[in-house]
């Protein structure tokens, strides 16, 4: 049974079936593992120490070039101009409100300056975004994209934070918890729908493979991060 058989299959028995939802489901158990992380429970109580954080923040920042590059070729290959705008904006926030973020915990806790030492996984999930804007479709960029912004805005929206928590942290988790975000992320979910509705089955196939993946990346990433600190 080919992948687009199986996502019918699925969504026969359901009264108002999702594409994106089926990629979630089919992702599991890291898709759960990532948002229940306990990264981000250590993060929102602040027992995660300003050292730590910055090095965590380290590690995710080697992801904006990949990503914003990621961004860059799909607004290329958006198939209209509504699209190219919400890419557009969603690249403004990443080289400005975001990239301050990560700028003054740097500054802040004595990591400015100096030259990242990534981990295997962060380097791992570097090229998977690299490979995805460079040979991915449309379809499989807007995977990588729900992947990534779904599950941040899940653990955003799942954690407690302290109520003494650094302003750092708090702008941290801010970022990913606000009512744009998620207009963004359910943005990004019904494109993926629609777009990946008119996939053959190949297509198809290759989109929900790198979805799975990148869920893959996610969860090996934070774990990996998590095991220096734990």
């Amino acid at each position: 049974m080919s992948t687009h058989e199986q996502y019918r299959d699925w969504a026969a028995s359901r009264s108002a079936p999702r594409i994106s939802d089926w990629l979630r489901e089919i992702s599991e158990p890291d898709w759960s593992a990532t948002i229940e992380h306990p990264l981000f429970d250590a993060l929102a109580s602040g027992r995660l120490v300003g050292l730590d954080f910055a090095a965590y923040m380290v590690q995710d920042y080697g992801f904006v070039d990949p990503f914003t590059a990621l961004i860059g070729h799909a607004i290329g290959h958006a198939p209209s101009m509504d699209d190219r705008v919400v890419l557009g904006q969603f690249m403004g926030v990443l080289t400005s409100d975001e990239n301050s973020t990560f700028q003054r915990t740097f500054e802040t806790f004595g990591a400015a300056g100096q030259a990242p030492d990534y981990l295997p996984e962060t380097q791992a999930f570097q090229q998977l975004l690299r490979d995805t804007g460079r040979h991915g479709s449309y379809a499989e960029m807007l995977a990588a994209l729900v992947v990534t912004e779904w599950l941040y805005l899940g653990w955003a929206t799942r954690i407690t934070r302290a109520a003494d928590l650094h302003p750092l942290y708090a702008e941290w988790i801010d970022l990913h918890d606000s009512p744009a975000f998620e207009g963004f992320v359910a943005w990004l979910r019904q494109r993926l729908d629609e777009e990946a509705a008119q996939l053959d089955a190949a297509a198809f196939a290759a989109m929900a493979e790198r979805f799975r993946e990148t869920v893959e990346r996610e969860r090996a990433f934070h774990d990996a991060v998590w095991a220096r600190f734990d």
